[in-house]
Parts: structure tokens; C-alpha cells; sequence
């Protein structure tokens, strides 16, 4: 064939892209982004003094729960192949002193030990290590003290560890608390549990329905001192590079959606990172929003739902901590 019919071919059979999306099994042959049930965390609001489980008014589709509903929440999540889930426990008490000794985290233990005496290594089990719903003011430091701040964690943390949790999470933001978590843990025999970092958690909007359901709404002020600050990408690539040597086993950036670039930053960063196991916190802004959407017929829940997912997997994240993970095979 001479290059004038050769030209001529070519400009009447340009490339056709939608070869490869023209029916469903055709698009899912060449999809490249996959997200297991083993990727995505569950969370769960458990309350002392709780007699009966409620719904969340803050987030859709959520409970308060006492210790006999979580249980049942989780033997229903595993039906669905979902297995790792993160507690938030909410005490009665709220603490005003200052004294270490005060700060009690014996309904923490019950919760933690029941639920794993249960389910043993049939399910993955995170737990958050914050102060905020302990707190009077509703702040995650301590009296504006970090070293003080850091010695509660700590304590929190290896009773959490003793009492059978799988992974402390710590989600307050003080420098330095990951290494002590992780020296305390080796030096209590519990070098074999895991710590996931909250070592990219961003001073964001999108924190209040979770707020108002884990009674920690500040009375005061912001903390904007000791969570990052959403302009300085570089403070969150130190703050996870740091958790790396100082003993996390898995980082975290939270919010997810505004910021799938800090996801894809900290993955890439370096040889150190990619390997590195990275979750991200698809936080509760963000699921409300699609709920809000969705009720006022702006979209479609489920395939919104699913396509939020999928961003948070694209930009590099390997574990997505999500509010509904039990119920992502039926969004499918």
C-alpha cells in the first residue's frame, strides 16, 4: 500500500478508545483498580452506659452501640466478608484534671476483650487511641501539654493491647507519641502488635458529624495547632516518614477525597513509603455528603458511593477505612 492510501486509512479509521468500554465485561476486562472486602475497615461508635443501640442522627445508616449490638454488627459484617473493623469507645465520664491517673480505661478494656474473646483472629481489630471523647473541652491534648498528652496515650495504648486489640490507632497528632506507643508495647512483651498512625490527619471541615457522634466537638478553640495544616503538603510527608522509623506499621491520611494528592505524594514519596501499607480515612464529611446528595436526588448513592472508593484506591491508598464498608458488595 503507497503512503497517500496509507494516510487515507488512517484518517478514515481513526483510533477507536471506546472499543474497550463498549458493554460491561468488556470495561471490567480492562479495569486496573480493584478493591478486595480484606482493603476496607469497618468503624463502629461503641457507648458506656448504653442500654439499647440508637441511629446516629450525625451519619446515615450508623448506630450507637452498646457492647451486645457492636458484637452483633460484627457477626453480621462478617457475613458480607468483611472483617477488620475500628472502635471508637465513648465513656460516660468526661475527665477536667489533668492527673494521668485519672483518665480510666476500664470500659475500653471490657469492650476490646469481650468482642475479641469472641471472635479471636476471625476478625482484625483497630482501635482508637485519642483522648478528645475522654476530654471535658472535647480536645485530643491534654492541658495544651504534648509530653503530658503523649504519657496518657501511652497508658491507653497497652491497655488496649493487653486486652486483646490487634492494632492502637492513634488519631490525636502529638509528636512523638507513635515512638513511645512502640517502645511501651516491646517493653510489655506486645512487640507483636501493630500501630497504624493517623500520621497525615489534616485540620478539616469534614470532621463534624463525626464529632457529634463521639462527643468530642471542641468547646473551645481549634486544633489546628497540633493537626496539619491543609496548605503544607510537606509538614505530611515528615509526619509520615518520621512514623515510619519511629515504629507505625501503617500510616494514614485523613480526609481521603481533598486529599488524594497527599495519598498519591506519600505512596511515591520514596522506596520507603511504596512498600509502606497506607490507609485512608474516608471521613464522615464525606460520607454524609453523598447522603445529603442522594436524598435530595443529585445522584445515584450506590454508584457515587462506589466511584469515591475507587478514587481513594487510584491515588495509592492500600486500606480504606470507610463508613460503608458492610454494605459495599450490595453497593456493587
Amino acid at each position: 500500500m503507497d503512503k497517500k492510501a496509507t494516510d487515507i486509512t488512517c484518517a478514515k479509521y481513526p483510533i477507536n478508545l471506546r472499543r474497550v468500554r463498549k458493554n460491561k465485561k468488556i470495561r471490567d476486562l480492562f479495569s486496573s483498580t480493584f478493591i478486595p472486602t480484606s482493603a476496607l475497615i469497618q468503624p463502629y461508635f461503641v457507648y458506656e452506659g448504653l442500654d439499647h443501640p440508637e441511629e446516629l442522627k450525625s451519619i446515615a445508616g450508623q448506630k450507637k452501640h452498646n457492647i451486645k449490638s457492636v458484637i452483633k454488627e460484627i457477626e453480621f459484617a462478617l457475613t458480607k466478608n468483611i472483617s477488620s473493623f475500628l472502635l471508637f469507645i465513648i465513656p460516660e465520664k468526661k475527665i477536667i484534671s489533668i492527673n494521668v491517673n485519672d483518665f480510666n480505661f476500664d470500659f475500653d478494656c471490657e469492650v476490646i476483650s469481650k468482642i475479641k474473646n469472641i471472635f479471636k483472629d476471625e476478625i482484625i481489630l483497630f482501635t482508637d487511641v485519642c483522648l478528645c471523647s475522654h476530654t471535658a473541652n472535647g480536645h485530643c491534648e491534654v492541658n495544651a501539654n504534648n509530653d503530658l498528652t503523649i504519657d496518657i496515650l501511652t497508658k491507653k495504648a497497652v491497655l488496649h493491647a493487653s486486652a486483646g486489640t490487634d492494632v492502637v490507632s492513634p488519631s490525636d497528632m502529638m509528636d512523638g507519641r507513635i515512638k513511645s506507643i512502640r517502645i511501651a508495647l516491646n517493653q510489655n512483651s506486645m512487640n507483636d502488635r501493630l500501630i497504624m498512625s493517623y500520621s497525615s490527619k489534616f485540620s478539616s471541615n469534614f470532621y463534624g458529624p463525626f464529632r457529634a457522634a463521639a462527643e468530642s466537638t471542641p468547646a473551645f478553640g481549634d486544633r489546628k495547632s497540633y493537626q496539619l495544616d491543609p496548605r503544607n503538603i510537606g509538614d505530611a510527608i515528615r509526619s509520615s516518614m518520621r512514623d515510619i522509623d519511629d515504629g507505625a506499621d501503617i500510616l494514614m491520611v485523613k480526609p481521603a477525597a481533598q486529599y488524594l494528592d497527599i495519598i498519591y505524594r506519600i505512596k511515591n514519596h520514596n522506596n520507603k513509603s511504596k512498600d509502606f501499607p497506607l490507609a485512608a480515612y474516608q471521613v464522615s464529611g464525606e460520607y454524609q455528603a453523598l447522603h445529603l446528595m442522594a436524598a435530595a436526588n443529585l445522584l445515584k448513592f450506590e454508584d457515587a458511593y462506589i466511584e469515591s472508593l475507587i478514587s481513594i484506591k487510584r491515588a495509592g491508598a492500600d486500606l480504606i477505612i470507610t463508613y460503608g464498608a458492610t454494605r459495599y458488595q450490595e453497593h456493587l
